[in-house]
């Protein structure tokens, strides 16, 4: 769980130019609109050339600079210094010649990188030698090999000619270049400059100045939205007192202006400078940006437990900002991830001045999601947030770095885990093992109190994102109670929402990232200024479908225009691998024995990839063991014509175990005519303790036979004809959650285990049933 910005740099991607000048350019580095420093490229006629480069978001700094030697067209030799919040390193190269140097540990060794060219990072100049290899006449995607200097090793982007365009600085070419989980656009004009590199994901940006020209403030076609017309000033560690006394600090992006206007609240455990590079687009537009870091965290006073302290620290906050001098009295909210979590609990308490909210990828209650879901404990999710918000300022540098030790994850009892896999251990996460039941997480749980919610509420997130689970349920209560004021918007996107057109591997299509910024800007007009903005005319539920990468829109989810279907688990043989005979059948089976298997909890093994947290090193691809006889699959009938399927999805499961407790997940898969498996989004799971109430766990009566309720994640994918609708029961997704060791003792201090036989019952008396909607 992490701010939609914590990439930063960190996922930036540029590249090296082996074509020589003698020249020196200097680019302007802007994030979220505000400088953020600057690259300065020299090169020389003899072939020396220097980029250096000084990037500054919020409190994180990260300095590069990369100089060196050309022969010919050929890297002879650098040198490479680099200063992130992880540490220092450097790189040496002559010809081919490596050696990589961290701390006190360095690393040679050789790569033959003559024929390649080069592809940088943080040095936006160099990009040329990759850019003026692709075929501009061919609107296709072109995939290069590049040797990167300043990591020492292979790339291979992906770069696709867009168009030219003429400009009052000169003719630019412009390129759409994915790498990983990274889209950016660059442009290079005719002498082989790099003149800009914009990661709109990122809402970074480098650019020459005098090219500003090639990008139009995608806003101004809105001009009935508030345009920036005001100068920006920042007052920065502005105080505040809680109720009870803890200091809480906050940096003010406001207009340089006399008078009142409204205000944005943006609350953070990721450090608040970070969070208040955002606010000058605001500012600048007629609104005071509030970036808060939460109690506990960087300037903040108080101690740190996670969730807990943030319904009555958000109303306070809001409170106080709604009387500050420059405020008119009207709050909004903003945030993703725990930023998202922070506007639900503070709107739970329904302050007078919080007049909306924007929660961005949110998670819900303790038990919906982290550090529980309905029981099964996300021990993945927990170890590696730990290892992000262990210390009183957020450690961004290692987002997207690998766990230390994952092998750690098979420890018991779980309370060693931390120490095992991360080398410390964590207060908060003991503490949360100790917290086993729903009951436990008094003031971390809001979802109860919604019905005293009747603001307007933006919910955003992404099929792959995490957290889901949250907006999922948020808009499932909110439009049971009748809120008519709630609008909602499903991408094809990770956590990291709207940065990228490519999840797994799969390009989702250039339409996957949208433009939000004027979404939110018409949001705040409407509600907080009383501009008439035409919101109404917006569609409340905006979702995309995968299978056909197309958006869809409606005024309700599910659309209005979906039936719901049930289909009945059915199996005559063998249920298990990619020849299961296990059927969705539109009736109900009459006599069928139940399809059985066995979990062991012994048996546990970790995908080393576990550790990596970049989502396009995953898959959505299912590769089933034939011989596994643990993992069970139920298909459908071929589709007879294209069919798009989504949720709201529940699989209402009647089982027996011989344990005291176990786990069940179910996912959702497309099987294609050929039998490959591919994820349609994310699973449901239980622990089936709780299946009576997450209030308090009760322990099974082995052979007895129960009726387990999984909620599937929410999804939209289009079935093409011939494909079938497949479905997936286990019961473990170790180690991403706990494992379920059968004895239903309480998981901070167990360590025996035993062997859990499964019985999953399909027949006339115990029908097992899928429920979900169909649009043809």
């Amino acid at each position: 769980m992490v701010m939609h910005l914590t990439a930063l740099a960190l996922a930036i991607v540029c590249g090296f130019n082996h074509q020589i000048t003698d020249d020196t350019t200097r680019m302007v580095i802007t994030f979220a609109g505000s400088d953020a420093g600057e690259n300065i490229y020299v090169s020389n006629p003899d072939g020396t050339f220097k980029s250096t480069t000084v990037l500054r978001i919020g409190t994180t700094t990260i300095k590069s600079s990369i100089s060196g030697s050309m022969e010919g067209k050929r890297l002879a030799k650098y040198h490479c210094e680099q200063e992130t919040p992880a540490g220092s390193s450097t790189i040496d190269f002559d010809h081919g010649s490596i050696k990589v140097t961290q701390g006190k540990t360095s690393k040679d060794f050789k790569l033959d990188v003559k024929d390649a060219p080069y592809f940088g990072n943080l040095h936006p100049q160099f990009t040329a030698s990759v850019l003026m290899k692709v075929d501009f006449s061919k609107k296709e995607s072109q995939e290069f090999k590049c040797f990167c200097p300043d990591a020492a090793a292979f790339l291979s982007p992906k770069m696709t000619p867009e168009k030219e365009r003429v400009t009052p600085a000169g003719v630019v070419h412009l390129y759409d270049m994915q790498l990983a989980p990274v889209a950016a656009e660059y442009g290079l004009d005719t002498k082989g400059h790099v003149v800009v590199m914009d990661v709109p994901g990122q809402k970074l940006r480098f650019i020459i100045p005098g090219w500003e020209s090639i990008y139009k403030d995608p806003l101004a076609s809105f001009p009935e939205l508030s345009q920036p017309k005001f100068k920006v000033k920042t007052d920065k560690g502005i105080k505040m007192l809680t109720r009870d006394g803890v200091t809480l600090v906050s940096d003010v992006v406001r207009p340089d202006a006399p008078g009142k206007f409204p205000a944005i609240l943006s609350r953070t455990p990721y450090g608040r400078s970070a969070a208040s590079a955002e606010g000058a687009f605001y500012a600048s537009r007629g609104y005071v940006f509030v970036a808060q870091d939460c109690r506990g965290r960087s300037g903040s006073g108080g101690k740190w437990d996670p969730f807990v302290n943030e319904r009555k620290d958000g109303f306070d906050s809001v409170q106080w900002t709604s009387t500050q001098p420059w405020c008119d009295g009207n709050v909004g909210m903003i945030g993703a991830s725990y930023g998202g979590f922070v506007q639900w609990a503070a709107a739970a308490e329904r302050p007078s001045a919080l007049k909306c909210i924007i929660p961005q990828v949110s998670p819900p209650d303790a038990f919906r999601n982290l550090p529980y879901e309905n029981g099964c404990f996300f021990l993945w999710g927990a170890i590696w947030w730990s290892k992000i918000v262990a210390g009183q300022d957020a450690d961004m540098s290692s987002f997207m770095s690998a766990l230390p030790d994952p092998k750690g994850f098979k420890v018991l009892p779980l309370s060693k885990v931390d120490k095992a896999v991360l080398g410390r251990t964590i207060g908060f996460y003991q503490q949360w093992l100790k917290r086993d039941k729903a009951s436990d997480w008094t003031g971390f749980n809001y979802q109860d109190d919604l019905k005293n919610v009747t603001i307007p509420a933006l919910s955003i997130s992404g099929w792959w994102d995490g957290d889901e689970i949250g907006t999922m349920t948020n808009w499932q209560i909110m439009r049971a109670l009748g809120r008519k004021n709630q609008w909602l918007i499903y991408g094809p996107w990770t956590h990291l929402f709207n940065s990228t057109t490519k999840v797994a591997g799969e390009d989702f299509g250039a339409t996957a990232v949208i433009d939000l910024d004027s979404v939110y800007l018409r949001w705040f007009d409407t509600w907080l200024k009383h501009k008439q903005v035409h919101l109404d005319k917006v569609s409340h539920v905006r979702a995309f479908i995968t299978g056909s990468n197309k958006w869809m829109e409606s005024n309700e989810w599910p659309f209005t225009h979906s039936k719901q279907k049930t289909l009945y688990l059915a199996a005559k043989g063998s249920a298990f691998g990619p020849q299961s005979s296990g059927q969705l059948l539109a009736t109900k089976p009459h006599t069928q024995a139940p399809t059985k298997y066995t979990f062991d909890p012994h048996i546990s093994t970790i995908d080393p990839k576990i550790s990596d947290p970049d989502p396009n090193h995953a898959s959505f691809v299912f590769k089933l063991d034939p011989k596994d006889k643990t993992i069970t699959v139920f298909k459908s009938d071929p589709m007879v014509r294209n069919t798009t399927v989504t949720g709201p999805c529940t699989l209402d499961l009647k089982f027996s175990t011989s344990a005291r407790d176990t786990d069940f997940f179910a996912s959702l898969v497309d099987v294609d005519d050929k039998g490959q498996m591919r994820a349609m989004g994310q699973a449901g799971k239980i622990r089936c303790s709780y299946i009576n109430g997450l209030s308090q766990p009760r322990p099974l009566k082995p052979g007895k036979i129960y009726s387990a309720k999984l909620q599937i994640w929410d999804f939209a994918h289009q079935l093409k004809k011939g494909h079938r609708l497949g479905l997936i029961i286990n019961s473990s997704m170790f180690p991403v959650f706990a494992r379920n060791l059968g004895t239903a003792e309480p998981i901070a201090t167990a360590t025996a285990m035993v062997i859990q036989n499964q019985s999953l019952y399909h027949d006339a008396k115990n029908s097992s049933a899928l429920t979900f909607q169909v649009i043809e």
